[in-house]
């Protein structure tokens, strides 16, 4: 099955993507999820849930996760770090948040460190810790 449409900007703010999930087939609304749980996604009502006790940069990084799985019309995923789909959902998060072309400068400008890299790109050190591992290691 082909993936749904999705055009994230990686400049988008939280409440701009929240405002163009509002445009597309799914709900979004907030809760307090299991600790440890960010965010959730059930396609069989095509409902996202993000935790409302997250920081606003990590609900900006769980909310695009979250879309990920919407646009593969992934079943939850929740627990299941290791799976295909977890991994590739990662990744194109990574690949969509993380502007590659400027961790050069970024790290010689906070000599490595991910956590003022990560501050500086508004993004988790999750994020970008994929970014690392997952996209930027591929040959592809």
């Amino acid at each position: 099955m082909p993936e749904r449409d999705l055009r994230i900007d990686r400049r988008m703010t939280y409440g701009d993507l929240r405002r163009y999930a509002d445009t597309l087939d799914v709900t979004v609304c907030s809760d307090r999820l299991p600790a440890g749980v960010n965010g959730v996604y059930d396609e069989q009502t095509k409902t996202i849930v993000i935790d409302r006790s997250l920081r606003y940069t990590q609900k900006r990084c769980t909310l695009v996760h979250e879309l990920v799985h919407w646009s593969y019309f992934d079943s939850s995923c929740v627990g299941l770090a290791s799976t295909k789909a977890e991994t590739r959902t990662r990744r194109l998060t990574a690949r969509t948040l993380v502007p590659g072309k400027y961790l050069d400068m970024l790290g010689s400008e906070y000599d490595g460190e991910p956590a003022l890299i990560a501050n500086e790109l508004n993004v988790t050190v999750g994020v970008l810790e994929d970014y690392w591992r997952l996209v930027y290691s591929r040959s592809d």
